[in-house]
């Protein structure tokens, strides 16, 4: 994937807009591109959005730490809803 189109470049002029508060969501096809969640399942749902293709809208989940804002997921645009990370670590081995 081309640098300038990953998620990661799309979401980097919106971090300056995070705030206190538990969890916050970053998608860049999304206004207000930064929204903040009161738990990590309302983040993840912002970002696995599913679109008409079956793919997710993506973006990033970040956590507040002691430390700043710490990044959980970040998920590209397109990814098949059952490849999203968080449902991949819950799969039985």
């Amino acid at each position: 994937m081309d640098a300038d189109n990953s998620m990661e470049a799309q979401c980097a002029p919106y971090r300056s807009r995070l705030r206190a508060e538990p969890f916050a969501s970053i998608v860049p096809d999304r206004r207000p591109e930064v929204k903040y969640h009161a738990g990590l399942g309302l983040a993840k749902l912002a970002v696995g959005y599913l679109g008409w293709g079956r793919t997710v809208r993506g973006g990033e989940i970040y956590e507040r730490t002691a430390d700043g804002w710490s990044l959980l997921f970040r998920v590209e645009s397109g990814t098949p809803a059952d490849e999203l990370p968080w449902r991949l670590n819950d799969q039985p081995q």
